[in-house]
């Protein structure tokens, strides 16, 4: 009897165990519902919020780590961001293990006319390396042979295959696009040969990846041999870059991210400068060229615009006079247009840049004949060197997950 009331007694227990843990589970039922918001509201809120903030609700749930993860959303979370980060990339020329990156807050005093650019960008993975393209909140860096791609939102890091066999390092250059048409993000290695005696380009090669899961080099059809000597820039499709196809001869080449053909454009018989600087001029390539010993106190800059690619056919020279008297940097210093921005500016700074000094630069719009924006580095520190090679570049965040 004694027996049959205790199996009785545990039996019961078991059966409260049961039914409070279902209540529990009850309780927690309507966290659940609270998760069911309609697509087009959810969409909303997450445009709103910051890209760290986005990327961890990832984690809620399938649906909404599949809706932050598309390509759909992705862009319309760039193309959303208002704000705008200014980038700086510093390396020794002569160690490239010796580098700094940097970039401005990412919420400027409203008040000051001089934006700080200041925080350091800690980057573990990064060991130096040439800078090659930034781009949609994408960093791509060649370093010891191997090109990276990095969001600098979200750190994540990939790296391409290499080509084999591997290139030369010394006769390499690699570019980094995005085709907007089919929405692929492109990366075109050219590599070349050349001969010392005659000086000139004998042989290039040029091999295009697209990034995405599986990915892999092919080679393509190569235009006439040819040695890059300029970064890229790309105008609605199309990226265009300067080239050396011998000692006297400079061009530009254009190479069409959709299509994958290359064109040669010969470049303005007026140009002196074997090393052309090229910038998205109101949305047209252009050509330009300054004496860096005299743009201080002349401010005199000549430009040409590309009226037909296909033909060579360039504007007449436009001479254009930068207000130096405005640029409280600039007396008595060389000045360097150190690197052109998407909507057609270009930044100058001092031609040499000095260690434990602030740096100043400034960005000036052609097209409107103004100073748009002034900016101010902290001093760097001496271990970097004082050979630099310097990139800037303005961009914004971006939560695109990178596959390869």
């Amino acid at each position: 009897m004694e027996m049959s009331f205790r199996l009785t007694t545990v039996k019961e227990l078991k059966k409260k165990k049961l039914q409070v843990g279902a209540s529990r589970r009850c309780r927690r039922a309507p966290a659940v519902t609270i998760l069911q918001i309609p697509e087009d509201l959810l969409r909303e809120i997450l445009l709103r919020l910051p890209a760290k903030s986005v990327v961890r609700l990832k984690c809620v749930s399938k649906h909404w780590c599949s809706l932050i993860s598309s390509r759909c959303f992705t862009n319309l979370f760039l193309n959303t961001r208002r704000q705008r980060r200014l980038f700086m990339h510093l390396v020794n020329k002569e160690n490239h293990s010796e580098f700094a990156l940097l970039s401005s807050s990412p919420n400027p005093n409203p008040d000051s006319d001089v934006s700080l650019v200041k925080r350091d960008l800690n980057m573990p993975w990064m060991l130096g390396g040439e800078f090659v393209s930034a781009l949609r909140g994408l960093l791509c860096v060649r370093v010891q042979g191997r090109l990276l791609i990095c969001n600098l939102t979200t750190k994540q890091l990939v790296e391409l295959p290499t080509i084999m066999p591997e290139p030369n390092d010394n006769n390499v250059w690699d570019y980094f696009c995005h085709d907007p048409v089919h929405d692929e993000y492109k990366a075109l290695n050219v590599v070349w040969e050349e001969s010392k005696e005659e000086g000139r380009v004998v042989r290039s090669e040029h091999h295009v990846l697209v990034l995405g899961p599986g990915v892999s080099w092919r080679r393509i059809q190569s235009p006439p041999p040819h040695r890059p000597c300029s970064q890229g820039i790309s105008i609605n499709g199309v990226l265009y870059y300067g080239a050396c196809i011998d000692r006297n001869t400079s061009v530009v080449m254009s190479f069409d991210l959709r299509s994958e053909e290359f064109a040669l454009i010969k470049l303005p018989l007026d140009v002196a400068t074997s090393s052309p600087n090229l910038m998205n001029y109101g949305g047209t390539i252009a050509v330009f060229e300054y004496s860096v010993s005299l743009l201080a106190t002349n401010g005199t800059v000549d430009l040409w615009t590309l009226e037909d690619g296909g033909k060579s056919i360039w504007s007449n020279k436009k001479s254009l006079v930068l207000p130096v008297s405005l640029m409280n940097f600039a007396s008595d210093n060389h000045l360097k247009m150190q690197s052109t921005t998407r909507s057609g500016e270009v930044r100058l700074a001092k031609a040499s840049i000095v260690v434990n000094k602030h740096v100043f630069f400034l960005t000036y719009d052609f097209e409107r004949n103004k100073i748009t924006s002034r900016f101010k580095f902290n001093p760097l520190s001496a271990s970097i060197g004082t050979y630099l090679r310097t990139n800037f570049w303005d961009d914004t965040e971006s939560i695109m997950y990178l596959e390869t």
